[in-house]
């Protein structure tokens, strides 16, 4: 995976490899939190809210996946409540086969 990402400006930032939250007082967590919003317009990418935005891993970091853009999305506080307690999607279920986050 790319160690570095380019913002909406054309600015070349690092990933992140923080091991916990990103921390927004870090202008380059700052920055992705930022570009995350502007890449999926402002808008929950499950329900298309545009009300308590918060960027969200569809891998987690618990199960490998990374602070990089491809890995987060934009989701709204409910929906990101609601995934918490699902099953990550890079985890397959007993049978072998993936379960969908909703």
């Amino acid at each position: 995976m790319d160690t570095h990402w380019i913002d909406q400006h054309g600015k070349q930032w690092k990933v992140p490899t923080i091991r916990g939250r990103l921390k927004m007082r870090i202008p380059c967590h700052a920055a992705l939190r930022a570009f995350i919003f502007w890449r999926d317009q402002y808008t929950c990418q499950h329900c298309g809210s545009q009300n308590m935005l918060v960027p969200d891993h569809m891998i987690s970091r618990r199960n490998g996946g990374t602070h990089h853009p491809d890995n987060l999305q934009t989701l709204c506080d409910s929906c990101n409540a609601r995934k918490a307690g699902l099953v990550d999607r890079k985890r397959p279920q007993r049978g072998g086969d993936d379960v969908s986050l909703y």
